[in-house]
């Protein structure tokens, strides 16, 4: 038996509605006072050197996910900046191995504070 043309419950594919890249909530924190300023940290974050090799900037902004219990993201605070090396791509990247990334260079949320300092620094 042959289907017809793609059909979904009497809809054809091309009359779904697309998908919406962030969600409603999501939408909200970002056009909130919070949601703005964390924004803000963020991009201060980005314009530092990587937290481990120090290179250049731009950074990638890294929400800290070591001793995390629970799958709810880190605060946009909790951010540290690293190098696409150290991001995601390359044999050293945290995203790669998150444990082989702490043995060699310890717990992301230990380079926390040392972000925020920079950030205010750079104010």
């Amino acid at each position: 038996m042959k289907r017809s043309n793609f059909k979904t419950r009497g809809k054809t594919l091309s009359a779904k509605k697309p998908m919406n890249r962030t969600s409603k909530k999501r939408r909200n924190y970002r056009a909130s006072d919070e949601g703005k300023a964390a924004m803000e940290y963020m991009g201060l974050v980005k314009q530092l050197p990587c937290c481990i090799c120090n290179a250049p900037p731009p950074s990638d902004c890294h929400h800290v996910i070591h001793d995390r219990f629970g799958s709810r993201k880190a605060s946009d605070l909790d951010t540290i900046p690293l190098c696409k090396k150290h991001h995601q791509e390359g044999t050293d990247a945290i995203h790669n191995g998150k444990e082989t990334w702490r043995e060699k260079h310890g717990p992301d949320h230990s380079y926390v504070e040392w972000t925020k300092r920079a950030v205010k620094e750079f104010l």
